[in-house]
């Protein structure tokens, strides 16, 4: 039997956004975010709250886990400034930029790439965004970038999908 040989979804990924549709559903127009920090995307579970029922003696005679929730992270090196416009938290006046608030309103698609062919992207449809802003002497400004995944209208967290030769990435 031959061996299979795996396509690993590591190093330089492309990570995009848009707004998600009405009823939830993945947008149809996606922009990328900007250069990601070397290693700092991360894709993390939460755990669910967990309902227990104990008797007399602390003898447990129920217990059910709830379902968690998945949490998208990144940093973004030095934010261009149509990412703050687009995400609705700037406005550009003149030759600056002024930052009117830290709150991203509404429901967000993401999309994330891996550099590999033959490796496993996903596709979230709806989640909310976190947008941190930072800045110190050895990072210079950058922005960190949580993405709390929704379970929404579709009925599912995120879809899976297999990166094909024909699609090109803004930082490959």
């Amino acid at each position: 039997m031959a061996k299979k040989n795996i396509k690993m979804a590591w190093s330089k990924c492309t990570i995009e956004i848009g707004k998600a549709g009405d009823d939830g559903s993945m947008a149809t127009e996606l922009t990328s975010i900007g250069t990601i920090k070397d290693k700092s995307s991360t894709l993390e579970p939460s755990d669910g709250e967990t309902l227990e029922a104990k008797a007399t003696g602390g003898e447990t005679v129920a217990k059910e886990a709830q379902e968690g929730g998945l949490t998208l992270k990144t940093r973004v090196i030095e934010p261009e400034d149509t990412l703050l416009t687009t995400l609705g938290i700037a406005k550009v006046e003149g030759e600056e930029l002024k930052v009117t608030t830290h709150l991203v309103e509404g429901d967000w698609s993401v999309k994330v790439t891996p550099k590999n062919v033959g490796a496993k992207g996903i596709k979230v449809p709806c989640s909310t965004i976190t947008y941190k802003p930072g800045w110190s002497e050895e990072e210079g400004n950058y922005a960190d970038i949580e993405f709390e995944i929704i379970k929404g209208a579709a009925g599912y967290w995120y879809s899976k999908f297999t990166k094909k030769a024909a699609e090109q990435t803004q930082q490959s």
